[in-house]
């Protein structure tokens, strides 16, 4: 089975540099357009923190300037444009887009699979907005970005994969030159400075681009149904639902918070069924004696709230996140110079 997957890895990754050759030559065409637009993306396939650090970019730059996020909206029924609401659900418009809306609502968010028509359409009906954000837009090479912003996880940075199937890559290692910024996520230690200067090491071999590090910091827990937060857990049992791409820096933080007595362990994305949810149920009502909640992710959480009704008289919450920065200024100052210069004026 191995040799079969290196073999269709192989295949993959000479189509994709079939493809990025082509618009290298200019045969196939990327459009620029007189607006900022920042692109937030991998070369793997999930699991680098994508959509939160397009939510710290958004927080960074949205008290100076009016931003507007496209997504691809994954695993909705149809790439079609659509402007996000708050109360949209996820079937139409994908998990990831309305947890941005609900976290920044006074941005425009919007998912369609052809997002050169989406900036031209933002751009046609909105002329307030004077920058754009592309969430998980890397390989989406029909737009040329001012800024492209590459992250690449700690725990399996993209020089040690390999294409898919084999691997999580996307496109070639060396693709990441096309990056103007390189972040490395989920450091469960910012201060390890030998791990962090073996990681620049390697990166360095493939682009001189600067590199930042970032780690998630974990927030009060809240109830998905009313907003109630919890701080502390350590007197809770956790039944823990998950439906992300990695879970290692969430389960080695509550490890260290509380006592994890089951993990229904889900793909990423993955649309919960009724079944799912009643087993979960079943579970969690087997141990009545013990004081328990179920515990889920911010993303999780918004594929979880219809099932209101089962969740009846019990406690489910989720733990908020954000982004930290290790040289978070530098980083900081960066961007908001690029948008300043680049700005479209409304």
């Amino acid at each position: 089975m191995n040799i079969l997957l290196i073999l269709l890895a192989k295949l993959f990754g000479i189509i994709t540099s079939v493809r990025n050759t082509l618009f290298n030559l200019g045969v196939f065409k990327s459009y620029s357009f007189k607006i900022p637009i920042i692109c937030i993306g991998n070369l793997s396939a999930g699991g680098t923190g994508k959509t939160p650090h397009t939510d710290y970019i958004t927080n960074l730059l949205e008290s100076e300037y009016k931003v507007a996020i496209i997504s691809r909206g994954y695993k909705r029924k149809n790439y079609n444009f659509k402007y996000v609401k708050i109360n949209d659900s996820v079937s139409d418009v994908g998990d990831e887009s309305i947890m941005l809306k609900r976290k920044n609502p006074n941005c425009l968010v919007a998912v369609c699979g052809d997002r050169v028509n989406a900036i031209k359409k933002i751009i046609k009906e909105h002329d307030e907005i004077n920058v754009i954000l592309l969430d998980d837009g890397f390989q989406h090479r029909w737009i040329k970005a001012g800024m492209n912003i590459l992250l690449t996880s700690a725990n399996n940075p993209f020089y040690l994969d390999n294409h898919l199937p084999y691997g999580t890559l996307r496109e070639k290692i060396t693709e990441c030159k096309r990056a103007d910024k390189i972040i490395i996520t989920n450091n469960l230690d910012l201060s390890n400075e030998k791990e962090k200067n073996k990681i620049i090491k390697n990166i360095t071999k493939y682009s001189n681009e600067k590199c930042y590090f970032t780690a998630v910091e974990y927030l009060k827990y809240k109830n998905i149904f009313n907003n109630d937060q919890i701080k502390d857990i350590s007197e809770y049992h956790v039944v823990l639902v998950s439906g992300i791409a990695n879970t290692d820096a969430l389960t080695t933080h509550l490890k260290k918070k509380t006592t994890i007595v089951k993990h229904f362990k889900f793909k990423d994305h993955h649309n919960f069924s009724n079944e799912d949810i009643d087993d979960i149920l079943l579970y969690y009502n087997s141990s009545r004696k013990i004081k328990r909640l179920i515990l889920t992710t911010e993303k999780d959480s918004i594929r979880l709230f219809k099932f209101e009704q089962k969740f009846k008289n019990t406690l489910v919450y989720y733990l908020p996140i954000r982004i930290k920065f290790q040289n978070q200024l530098s980083f900081d100052k960066e961007l908001k110079e690029y948008v300043r210069k680049n700005k479209r004026n409304s």
